[in-house]
């Protein structure tokens, strides 16, 4: 896995942790970067990586997030996220990301750096991806 599918995957359930669990998964806000959704955090632990494979456990990247305290929900969120978009390669995610009408797509300035994305529009936009709108 390389670190824009694990940025991605992280945004992606971080949106389906909100629409359905009405709760944040992680505990920083997302930024609108030019290449899509960032965790800053999760971004400097994976940079080194470049876009070559992750390939060793790094450090824990978000201040309250840690696997032996994961709630069991938010496990099974992860799992069920990382079951259909984990297949999917950076650019296929990316892609995904950056649809017209997504939070990401109405934050992003070009040349504006540490524009927070919106929980609430994050949780709306994937409620809607849940009602299948």
């Amino acid at each position: 896995m390389t670190p824009m599918q694990l940025i991605k995957l992280s945004y992606i359930a971080h949106g389906f942790s909100l629409a359905i669990n009405r709760r944040p998964l992680l505990s920083e806000s997302v930024e609108a970067w030019r290449y899509g959704p960032v965790v800053p955090s999760l971004y400097r632990k994976l940079k080194s990586y470049g876009s070559g494979p992750v390939d060793k456990p790094i450090s824990p990247a978000f201040r309250s997030l840690r696997a032996e305290t994961l709630a069991d929900d938010d496990a099974a969120l992860i799992d069920a996220v990382y079951a259909k978009y984990g297949p999917l390669s950076g650019l296929q995610l990316s892609y995904l990301t950056h649809k017209k009408g997504t939070p990401w797509e109405r934050a992003y300035r070009p040349d504006e750096y540490g524009i927070d994305l919106d929980d609430e529009d994050i949780r709306r936009h994937y409620e809607d991806l849940l009602r299948g709108v």
